[in-house]
């Protein structure tokens, strides 16, 4: 059974902070109880930026991954909203594979990739997600990490590019290691047009 726990944004960064500092980068990238660290990680930072720009909220999670359509649920004045999270990276990037021998990833500092391609990597993450055929998926909100590097991540080319496939879903949001936005809209929360920095003690590159 498990337990769906309410907390304050900066609380569940914390609890992130003191699982990861207990664990390796191998054991943290490989081993799948750790998809909901990871997960943690993402709902935070997000409801970070979250709360502090456009209004208070709060988290709710479970301590494991219980295999649901929702990741956590965004409660804001009184309503939950179920998010689900999904991360994009580079087409041929496998986070397990990389840490298989125990050393770190080799990165590429050309970002000239991701740049020009990244838009529609974010969208075939959004189509992939379609492909699931949830029963509820326009009631469902996506926190999209993009993990990938570009020299600059275009809010308005990313969102045209997806628009067809993101308006399928209650809203999408995007996150980076440093700031958020907001792709496709929901009229039952607060967004905002373009980047947001997240609270700069806050960003971190990736989990």
């Amino acid at each position: 059974m498990t337990h769906r726990a309410r907390y304050r944004p900066e609380e569940l960064l914390a609890k992130y902070r003191a699982i990861r500092a207990q664990v390796t980068d191998q054991e943290f990238f490989r081993y799948p109880k750790h998809k909901k660290t990871q997960e943690m990680w993402c709902a935070a930072h997000f409801a970070c930026a979250f709360d502090q720009y456009l209004d208070r909220c709060d988290i709710l999670i479970d301590d494991i991954d219980a295999q649901t359509d929702a990741d956590f649920d965004l409660h804001v004045n009184g309503v939950s909203y179920p998010f689900q999270i999904t991360e994009v990276l580079e087409p041929e990037r496998r986070r397990g594979d990389e840490y298989r021998n125990g050393l770190p990833p080799v990165r590429s500092d050309d970002w000239s990739r991701g740049s020009e391609l990244g838009p529609g990597w974010v969208r075939a993450a959004l189509e992939k997600k379609l492909l699931k055929q949830y029963a509820d998926a326009d009631a469902l909100n996506l926190l999209v990490y993009l993990n990938f590097g570009a020299w600059q991540q275009q809010y308005v080319d990313i969102r045209n590019v997806c628009a067809n496939v993101s308006k399928q879903f209650a809203s999408v949001w995007l996150l980076n290691g440093n700031a958020l936005c907001c792709i496709q809209p929901s009229s039952a929360l607060k967004a905002f047009e373009g980047w947001m920095m997240i609270p700069e003690s806050l960003a971190r590159v990736e989990p």
